[in-house]
């Protein structure tokens, strides 16, 4: 009869390791429950020799819904008892997408071989972020994957709705901007033109305005080959300068401080992180860890140097509040609350709810900003339109005038 080897958690929870003889799988977790034990992974015990090295490749890139929508099938089969490995083969049989599958087939391979969940994860950074990866690492040192497993799902899935409301709002203006640019070069390429023509036949007096607007269709018409190409090199180079470090960091300034919305990314970025922390934390991390993590998942510079100076504050043996109260990117109610987490020995917990607070009102906010975004956006629109089209059309009251004295 041959030999598996499992990894399994005790009626207390506890990680329990192991070799047991059965015939098959399905037998040897039957004989785990008889024995009172929970199977996590079960695989042939000549297969579970010490996994390799994590490769450096990128892995299988699927999209964060696919890897929400892995994690939520997958706590629940581990929940209800079904190994984690046969679990993951059945997630891979009911895959539509190619990527998810090859992905999950994957993962359950690394396992039967002997790797750790958590290790698997690894191999895939591109699908599954730090945070996910170092909650999993966790559950295998307590046995509740379910539990851990749900805890990254719903991060992810509120990560999701606060980056998908974000640029909801962002996307509308953009569009709307776009279209009225748009509609001012066909204006001043296609149309005024015409015009040009006629009232340079009158050889009437044109105002001020209409001159001016003639000098910039003149300018698109006959050197627009210079001005495309002086477009794609501004952008060109402003890609480059943006991935530069002080490039960057500029960008980063921009968007904290634009008005209107560098406060909405910034209660992003400060959500985000007080998430991950509590998170984390709240299922059993250390406190290190968790603000390293933080502060790796960070995509703003700044946000990154205060995550970088909480850690240094926690090495020193100070509290976390401390750095906290010192930034300008923290509301002093925050600090505040923190510090009392602190004290009372719920920081995890604290963070959390402060987190799903600022979550929150980031939400209402950018539903109030979407009322009024409409509005200013047509208000901009008919300030630019209107504008051309009454320089356009103000040489022809002139016209009118002078015909009329006539």
């Amino acid at each position: 009869m041959p030999t598996l080897s499992y990894t399994a958690r005790s009626a207390t929870g506890q990680s329990v390791t192991g070799v047991i003889s059965a015939a098959s799988v399905a037998e040897a977790s039957r004989l785990l429950r008889a024995e009172g034990k929970y199977p996590v992974a079960i695989s042939e015990a000549s297969a579970a020799q010490p996994s390799e090295p994590v490769r450096s490749s990128p892995g299988v890139r699927v999209s964060r819904g696919d890897v929400i929508q892995i994690s939520s099938q997958l706590a629940i089969m581990v929940e209800t008892g079904v190994p984690l490995s046969d679990a993951l083969d059945c997630i891979a049989r009911q895959a539509d997408k190619p990527a998810v599958r090859t992905l999950v087939s994957d993962l359950s391979e690394q396992i039967q071989q002997g790797s750790c969940f958590s290790e698997a994860l690894a191999r895939h950074p591109r699908s599954f972020p730090i945070l996910y990866t170092s909650l999993i690492k966790a559950s295998e040192k307590t046995g509740m994957l379910s539990r851990f497993v749900g805890r990254a799902t719903a991060y992810l899935r509120d990560e999701q709705e606060i980056l998908r409301k974000v640029k909801g709002a962002l996307t509308y203006p953009a569009i709307m901007f776009a279209f009225a640019l748009v509609t001012t070069i066909i204006l001043l390429v296609f149309v005024l033109p015409r015009f040009t023509v006629i009232y340079a036949n009158k050889k009437a007096a044109l105002p001020l305005p209409t001159r001016y607007l003639m000098a910039a269709s003149d300018l698109m018409v006959t050197q627009w080959p210079s001005l495309i190409g002086g477009v794609l090199t501004l952008m060109v180079a402003g890609v480059f300068t943006f991935r530069t470090r002080a490039g960057a960091r500029l960008w980063h300034y921009i968007q904290l401080h634009t008005p209107i919305f560098g406060k909405l990314m910034c209660k992003v970025y400060l959500a985000r992180g007080l998430r991950v922390v509590g998170t984390m934390a709240g299922a059993g991390v250390s406190l290190l860890d968790c603000v390293n993590v933080a502060q790796d998942l960070s995509r703003n510079t700044y946000f990154k140097d205060l995550w970088r100076s909480i850690a240094d504050q926690i090495e020193a043996g100070r509290q976390l509040s401390e750095p906290l109260f010192r930034s300008p990117l923290v509301p002093r109610s925050v600090c505040q609350m923190i510090s009392s987490g602190e004290k009372s020995g719920k920081l995890s917990a604290v963070m959390e709810q402060i987190a799903a607070f600022a979550e929150q009102e980031l939400k209402e906010q950018i539903a109030q900003l979407t009322r009024y975004i409409e509005p200013a956006m047509i208000c901009v629109m008919g300030i630019l339109i209107g504008g051309v089209s009454l320089a356009m059309l103000l040489p022809v009251f002139t016209i009118s005038r002078v015909m009329a004295g006539r």
